[in-house]
C-alpha cells in the first residue's frame, strides 16, 4: 500500500522519471527489507517540471516494486526543492539514500549526474549509486576499497552487510602490506565465519580490477568505498570509473558518515 507522509530509518530513493532512477528503486527493495525499514521515493520537482510528471514517475516506479512481490511497505513524497537540496535533507534521518548514476538531463551524455555526486561528498547517511545497466538479480563478488592504513572500519563493516545480504564473496582491495593486512582480516574472519573475505592485488588500481573481473565473467556487483578518503570515489565517479561500473552492472556504495567519526 502506497503511504505519503515522511518516515525516519528509511531507504530513500530519489525518482525523477528516468531508468536509472527506476533501476535505483528496486535495487533499494531488498536493502530495505533486509533492514525492516520502509522504502521511501521522493520526487523533488525543479521549476520546470510538472505535478503531473512526477506523480507518474511515482507511479510507475511503485509499480515496478509491486511487481517484485517482495514485502516491502512505500512511501512517496513529491516536494517542490532542488534535488539535492531534498536528498541532503533525507539523509539526516534515512539508512541511505539511493539515486541513479544518470538521471534525465545527463543519461543522453554518459555522465554520472550532479546529484549523486553531490550526495556522495556530503550526505549523512551511506549513499548508493546505481547504474542504469543495473539488474534486479544481480551476480558478483561485493569488493571493499581500503587504504595502507587499513583505518576501514566502516567501509569494512558494511561490506560484511552487503555481502552476507547476497550470499556473495567479499573481496578486499588496498595497497596494504600483506603481513598486517592478514591480521586484520583474520579479525573480521573470525567474527563473521559465514563471509569469505580474502584480499586481492590492487595492482593498476580499482578500475582495472573492475575491467579484469568483468572480462573473465566474474564481476564486481557492488563496491564499497569511503569518501573521506581521496582516491576510490573520485576514480569510479570518473568518467573511467562510471564505465567500468556500468559495464559490470556494479553499484558504488558510500560508508556512511557516522563510521568517519
Amino acid at each position: 500500500m502506497r503511504e505519503t507522509h515522511s518516515s525516519s530509518h528509511c531507504v530513500v530513493v530519489g525518482v525523477d522519471g528516468s531508468r536509472s532512477g527506476l533501476h535505483a528503486a528496486l535495487w533499494a527493495v531488498d536493502e530495505a527489507v533486509v533492514g525492516d525499514v520502509p522504502l521511501r521515493l521522493v520526487y523533488a520537482i525543479e521549476s520546470s517540471e510538472s505535478e503531473s510528471d512526477a506523480d507518474g514517475a511515482i507511479r510507475d516506479a511503485f509499480a515496478a516494486i509491486e511487481s517484485t512481490h517482495k514485502p516491502v511497505k512505500v512511501e512517496a513524497e513529491v516536494v517542490h526543492e532542488r534535488p539535492v537540496a531534498t536528498l541532503l535533507a533525507e539523509s539526516r534521518s534515512a539508512a541511505m539514500v539511493c539515486v541513479g548514476s544518470t538521471g534525465l538531463k545527463h543519461a543522453v551524455h554518459g555522465h554520472i549526474g550532479s546529484t549523486a555526486s553531490a550526495l556522495v561528498s556530503s550526505a549523512h547517511c551511506a549513499v548508493a549509486v546505481v547504474p542504469i545497466t543495473a539488474v534486479s538479480t544481480p551476480a558478483g563478488s561485493v569488493l571493499a576499497v581500503v587504504d595502507e592504513s587499513l583505518d576501514s572500519t566502516g567501509v569494512l563493516a558494511l561490506a560484511v552487510r552487503e555481502a552476507r545480504l547476497r550470499s556473495a564473496r567479499l573481496r578486499v582491495l588496498t595497497a596494504a602490506a600483506p603481513a598486517p593486512l592478514e591480521r586484520y582480516l583474520a579479525l573480521w574472519r573470525r567474527n563473521h565465519p559465514d563471509v569469505d573475505i580474502e584480499p586481492v592485488a590492487r595492482q593498476g588500481g580499482v578500475v582495472n580490477y573492475l575491467e579484469s573481473r568483468q572480462r573473465i565473467a566474474d564481476p564486481v556487483q557492488l563496491a564499497v568505498v569511503d569518501a573521506r578518503r581521496p582516491g576510490p570515489a573520485d576514480v569510479l565517479l570518473a568518467p573511467s570509473g562510471r564505465a567500468a561500473l556500468d559495464a559490470s552492472r556494479c553499484t558504488l556504495l558510500v560508508c556512511d558518515r557516522q563510521h568517519w567519526l
